[in-house]
């Protein structure tokens, strides 16, 4: 079997591919169709579809292959890297793939990488293939928005963006975007001697998979850790690097030198004890910054009042489904530009009425501190299919293979899934991959073995299904 899949994934990482960053990956993947002859569309936006006859029964129906071009990058404090213009360096650590420092793209790079293999193939069998990348997935699934599927014959589709082996995605929550402004006066200092304080060695995550693992938010840590030492002003705060990610380190300058930094020390030691055992490590470092100006006292004492307040975390568990997340709400960016601090959230919820009450409680919560909530990328959830020609071929694959039972599971995060079937009617869907561990964090690493025995189950039911 052809398994250069580690090849083209190899490829994809030298590349600069986050968000809003794809147009190189997008060359790559239409450079690849071209010199191997297959037809290919290149949309405005930078999807790639890429269309290959199938090489099984002339008359098997066409299956749809999907990932997402895009990563989420996050680098450890301290890492050198601009991932607008840099790939990433990998290494290999037994039986993982890691990038040094940074987020490794497994999510959705492996989808990509997967699909590219399958298509450089002369010797797998599968039917009429509709390969179908989508760009900035994680920023609102834009690219699947965008997407025009009339070129698309397939009513069948496998979305390769999970990340745990022996497990089949067959739902998974609707969501949205939200932002907050907030707007406070600011005045002089009398000393420009200031510290800027930073929290880091958090473990930060998905904030879908990983919401409910009880892991700490550095933003909301460290606004509660100024309010709580009584920080009169506050120059600039802000941290994150992705409304989906749970942001790992945020930083603050305070006016005023060093004064506040025993107080702050202090007082983070004691939050810590109330962290999960794998953050004891986090820590507060300080150095010295200078200002001209800062928030007044009354507009830090309400800035603060109103990011200890705003809602995060899980807010519902599914009462039908054990240990699955309902609804949740992630604060992943938060930014100060002058007189205004803005913060990024992304929303999740297999119940929509429990999305729009969600997205009023933050208007409210807005509201109350004089500041705006503004709502975007709304995307629907992705509803289990009673009956899946897809779903049995993939159990029955993989009990041939392996001996055992696919797990089949909801998840609570977003998948392109649900737009693709809110697009086409009757569209039948499954969501698969490899073991991916700590995705959109600098410690996300693939597991080899794992990726090879998925690459095998996916091979093996393209198989079933040319006929």
């Amino acid at each position: 079997m052809a398994n250069n899949y580690l090849d083209f994934f190899r490829a994809l990482c030298a590349i600069p591919h986050g968000s809003g960053n794809t147009a190189g990956v997008s060359d790559y993947c239409e450079a690849f169709a071209k010199r191997r002859g297959l037809r290919c569309i290149r949309e405005a936006c930078g999807n790639i579809l890429i269309f290959k006859d199938g090489t099984g029964a002339p008359d098997a129906e066409p299956v749809i292959l999907q990932g997402h071009l895009d990563m989420v990058c996050a680098a450890r404090p301290g890492k050198r890297i601009d991932f607008l213009t840099e790939g990433l360096t990998l290494r290999q650590s037994g039986d993982f793939l890691l990038a040094d420092g940074t987020s490794l793209g497994g999510d959705d790079g492996i989808a990509v990488a997967y699909a590219l293999a399958i298509l450089d193939s002369d010797t797998l069998v599968h039917p009429p293939l509709e390969v179908v990348f989508t760009v900035d997935e994680e920023t609102g699934m834009n690219g699947a928005m965008a997407l025009d599927t009339a070129p698309l014959r397939g009513r069948m589709l496998i979305n390769v963006d999970s990340e745990e082996e022996g497990t089949l995605l067959t739902s998974c929550a609707g969501g949205a975007r939200a932002d907050l402004t907030w707007r406070g006066e600011r005045a002089a200092v009398s000393d420009t001697a200031a510290l800027r304080v930073t929290l880091s060695g958090f473990l930060g995550g998905h904030s879908g998979t990983e919401i409910d693992k009880s892991r700490q938010n550095a933003i909301l840590v460290l606004a509660k850790l100024l309010a709580a030492c009584g920080v009169r002003r506050l120059a600039s705060i802000g941290g994150g690097t992705a409304d989906n990610a749970i942001p790992s380190v945020a930083a603050a300058v305070l006016p005023g030198g060093a004064a506040p930094a025993d107080r702050l020390r202090k007082a983070f030691d004691a939050m810590k004890p109330a962290f999960l055992p794998a953050e004891q490590a986090a820590v507060l470092t300080e150095e010295p910054a200078t200002v001209t100006d800062a928030f007044t006292e009354d507009a830090t004492k309400n800035l603060l009042d109103f990011l200890c307040g705003v809602p995060d975390g899980v807010i519902a568990m599914s009462a039908d489904v054990p240990d699955l997340v309902q609804t949740s709400l992630n604060l992943g960016i938060l930014k100060t530009d002058g007189e205004t601090v803005t913060s990024s959230h992304a929303l999740r919820s297999s119940v929509d009425a429990e999305k729009a009450a969600l997205i009023g409680r933050l208007t409210d919560h807005a509201a109350r501190y004089g500041a705006n909530c503004s709502t975007h990328s709304a995307y629907p959830a992705w509803e289990f299919r009673p009956h899946s020609r897809l779903r049995d071929a993939f159990c029955a694959a993989y009990a041939d293979l392996y001996g055992k039972e696919l797990r089949l599971s909801a998840i609570h995060a977003g998948l392109e899934c649900g737009i693709f079937c809110g697009k086409v009617p009757g569209l039948d869907c499954v969501s698969m991959g490899p073991d991916i561990f700590d995705i959109h964090s600098p410690d996300e690493r693939l597991s080899l073995p794992s990726a090879e025995r998925t690459y095998r189950l996916l091979c093996a039911v393209l198989k079933t299904l040319a006929g």
